[in-house]
């Protein structure tokens, strides 16, 4: 339900979202192509989260994209060392969050 909630407000602030409630068993490759930025939301579990990470950081192409986790508290936030936002926040703060995480991507892609 969070997840559907959170798809919504995006889209409603122009970002193309695909919403991937659990990780689907296809490589990451295929369900990620496309995409600019993974988001992801505190109703994932933390073995759903840690296998997703694993299955990404394994693939060369699907490891350039960008990790954003929304976290519910501090040692969920520091544990992996990706980029994180405290959750629930509002959603000025989460766009910026969003664009700063891909910037930052982008720049370090190409140094």
């Amino acid at each position: 339900m969070a997840g559907r909630a959170l798809d919504a407000l995006l889209q409603g602030v122009g970002y193309d979202t695909r919403l991937i409630e659990d990780p689907p068993e296809n490589s990451p490759e295929e369900y990620l192509d496309g995409v600019r930025l993974l988001l992801l939301a505190p109703t994932l579990s933390a073995e759903s989260r840690q296998t997703l990470l694993s299955e990404i950081d394994g693939t060369l192409k699907a490891s350039d994209i960008p990790v954003l986790t929304l976290s519910t508290g501090l040692k969920e936030a520091l544990c992996d060392g990706r980029a994180s936002i405290a959750w629930p926040c509002r959603l000025e703060d989460l766009t910026k969050k969003i664009e700063a995480t891909v910037s930052i991507s982008a720049i370090q892609q190409f140094s």
